[in-house]
């Protein structure tokens, strides 16, 4: 263990813990990553409600169906538009939208294996990374990653440790298809525990701010997800 860590010292009530990588250097670390591993994106069907305010535009929210039980081209379907059955207008806009990803905690694997430093405090264990490795926080085609940092809080009270809450956090602007300009995004995801033990999402905000076509505004959004079952 000594071999591997880099870095250990005391701050205050804190232990912070710098660490190479996941490779022995922390089992808790370790451990996390192999559940995350292990988790499969298409083993639970839900509801997904997403609310989306920007600035000069009225509040939108729909509701989605995932079902991976279904055909391939079926597991997605819209079940409401603010509040009413959805038009046939709406579900043409609707099936233009790329869905390439499932919300799962097993997204979470493609960043948290990389350098991160730990704390230890209060009973609360906190893993943050100073930058995410390519492909782990895209925004339309552009990858933010190398200019993106994370914080991970873990849940350690039940027999079964799992990140409660991830935020994430651009550290500078980023243009996109050159009419474009994001000043920064902030996003929390949250994580909950079935009875079984999985873990699944719970929540999702995010808050990004911009200009498009020289004109400045705020775009946030709001995902919930329930009605979440077991399927495999």
């Amino acid at each position: 263990m000594r071999s591997n860590l880099v870095i250990g010292r005391i701050v205050g009530a804190a232990i912070v813990l710098a660490l190479p990588g996941v490779s022995g250097a922390d089992a808790l670390q370790e451990r996390l990553l192999a559940d995350m591993r292990a988790t499969r994106s298409d083993g639970f069907a839900f509801r997904q409600t997403t609310a989306v305010e920007r600035t000069g535009a009225a509040r939108k929210t729909l509701v989605e169906q995932f079902d991976p039980r279904r055909p391939a081209d079926a597991r997605w379907s819209l079940v409401s538009v603010d509040g009413r059955a959805p038009t046939a207008k709406d579900l043409a806009g609707w099936r233009k939208i790329k869905r390439d990803r499932v919300p799962s905690y097993a997204e979470n694997a493609k960043w948290f294996a990389g350098p991160a430093t730990r704390v230890d405090a209060n009973g609360v264990t906190t893993y943050r990374f100073a930058r995410l490795p390519a492909g782990a926080m895209k925004i339309g085609s552009h990858d933010a990653s190398a200019d993106a940092q994370a914080e991970a809080i873990v849940n350690t009270r039940g027999s079964t440790p799992f990140v409660e809450r991830v935020r994430f956090t651009t550290t500078k602007p980023f243009r996109m298809m050159l009419v474009a300009s994001v000043q920064n995004i902030t996003a929390t995801a949250r994580y909950a525990a079935m009875p079984g033990g999985a873990i699944v999402p719970a929540e999702v905000a995010s808050r990004t701010a911009g200009s498009l076509m020289g004109k400045s505004g705020v775009l946030t959004t709001q995902t919930t997800y329930d009605q979440v079952q077991p399927v495999r």
